[in-house]
């Protein structure tokens, strides 16, 4: 059973994932010994997880949680007093919650899966082979072959209830959010329908996100 995002955070997930990945690739098997090393040394490859975390980052994207932390919905717009005066602290929140729901279900539908398997998947090429980690790049295709093992980290992200996002807002993501407030009249009439306010929001939450969710200092 993988490692749940719940207690850990993202950079103790990859290092255990890349942990077990590496065991099989050396034991053909996950064995006891191998699982017992798994527990004791995964720290090691904190560094290569972190690098992870970074690769995301320098490629436009944020991992976040499914679910907006307290931290998150409070500073979505903490100038815009109005909004939370008309909808109250409860309303506001809900509406924050909605519609950043909103956008992620409309990234689901349009992101470019294979590029972040990809990023992933160079990341454990260079795990696996310390002499070339300045060598693996996006010109040597030989990183595709820890494809299966990339998306199935990914998977077990998001079924820890984290998500890698764009740090910037697609038009998607925009037109879903502008939907989902139009279609609550209360909300509407509090903050109005505007793009250009949904997608500062949507980027003050990901400026917002948990401390867990980043690489290491």
């Amino acid at each position: 059973m993988r490692a749940q995002l719940t207690t850990n955070s993202v950079v103790d997930v990859f290092a255990k994932e890349f942990a077990k990945f590496l065991n099989r690739v050396q034991n053909q098997h996950a064995d006891m010994l191998g699982s017992f090393l798994i527990d004791s040394e995964w720290e090691r490859y904190k560094p290569d997880a972190s690098t992870v975390v970074k690769s995301f980052e320098l490629s436009g994207y944020a991992i976040a949680p499914r679910d907006p932390s307290e931290g998150m919905i409070a500073k979505a717009d903490s100038s815009f007093q109005a909004s939370r005066s008309l909808l109250g602290p409860r309303g506001f929140r809900t509406y924050v919650s909605t519609i950043y729901k909103a956008m992620i279900e409309a990234w689901l539908t349009t992101r470019d899966q294979q590029l972040m398997t990809d990023i992933l998947s160079m990341a454990l090429a260079r795990a696996s082979s310390p002499g070339r980690k300045e060598q693996v790049s996006m010109m040597d295709n030989s990183y595709r072959r820890f494809s299966k093992t990339s998306n199935e980290i990914l998977n077990d992200l998001e079924k820890g209830g984290y998500m890698i996002l764009p740090d910037e807002a697609t038009p998607h993501m925009v037109a879903a959010a502008v939907a989902q407030t139009a279609e609550h009249r209360a909300n509407a009439k509090a903050i109005g329908a505007d793009p250009k306010y949904l997608k500062t929001m949507y980027e003050n939450m990901l400026g917002a996100r948990p401390k867990e969710c980043r690489p290491l200092d």
